[in-house]
């Protein structure tokens, strides 16, 4: 089973520019925090999720290593 974590704010601003509307609400999207994964979804509406941009995973390898 996969954890996931609320998103932080650089990738609030990912998700609401992905969305094309800077004023998208994202306060309710996690992320998995599974080493590599870039899922996002809107917390209880799994139908809602996309992927973060590969700069955070780099950025999350870099982080663990």
């Amino acid at each position: 089973m996969q954890v996931f974590r609320p998103l932080n704010a650089e990738e609030k601003a990912a998700v609401r520019a992905e969305k094309g509307d800077p004023r998208h609400y994202v306060d309710w999207y996690w992320r998995c925090t599974v080493k590599g994964c870039l899922t996002y979804y809107r917390h209880l509406n799994m139908s809602d999720r996309g992927t973060l941009p590969e700069r955070f995973r780099e950025e999350e390898t870099a982080a663990g290593a």
